[in-house]
């Protein structure tokens, strides 16, 4: 009589388990994907952090050639193409540390003295998204970094 009721009761909760994973399911799924959600936009912020910076320092330390104002035009440009790039002259088909990443993003601005000297360089990200998988995150005026100017004045110098 003992054995009857034992089987009786596994049989009416038998399908229970199978409700408890489904619905457990659920939330863990919603979870995980939040989760990779972070990761990614946490792993692509760092990358866009590391390039700023290195991009930073080296507007930091190279020559401000300010012949003219293309010149001053070109260096920005070789800036932007080092967040970018990695390097001030990439390779046509070289592609960029973040991807997406273009140096319409980049903004360089620099703070001068009352004489027209540097005395600071600042790099920006302005409108670039992200997009993992469910929302996009847009980063507008960050990451950004400002370093002072330790580099090579020459006014007359133009930009090659």
């Amino acid at each position: 009589m003992m054995n009857v009721r034992k089987v009786r009761g596994k049989r009416r909760d038998a399908g229970h388990a199978m409700i408890e994973l489904a619905a457990s399911m659920g939330v863990l799924v919603a979870f995980l994907m939040g989760t990779v959600q972070f990761g990614y936009t946490f792993y692509m912020y760092n990358q866009l952090v590391s390039a700023v910076g290195n991009g930073a320092r080296y507007a930091a330390q190279r020559t401000y050639r300010a012949a003219s104002d293309e010149d001053v035009k070109k260096g920005e440009a070789a800036i932007r193409n080092m967040v970018v790039y990695g390097d001030s002259r990439p390779v046509p088909e070289a592609s960029p540390v973040v991807p997406q990443l273009t140096p319409e993003h980049i903004e360089v601005h620099w703070v001068k003295n009352g004489d027209g000297k540097p005395a600071s360089v600042g790099v920006t990200i302005k409108g670039f998204t992200i997009n993992p998988i469910f929302k996009s995150f847009t980063f507008d005026g960050r990451p950004s970094v400002e370093f002072p100017y330790v580099g090579r004045y020459a006014p007359a110098e133009s930009e090659q």
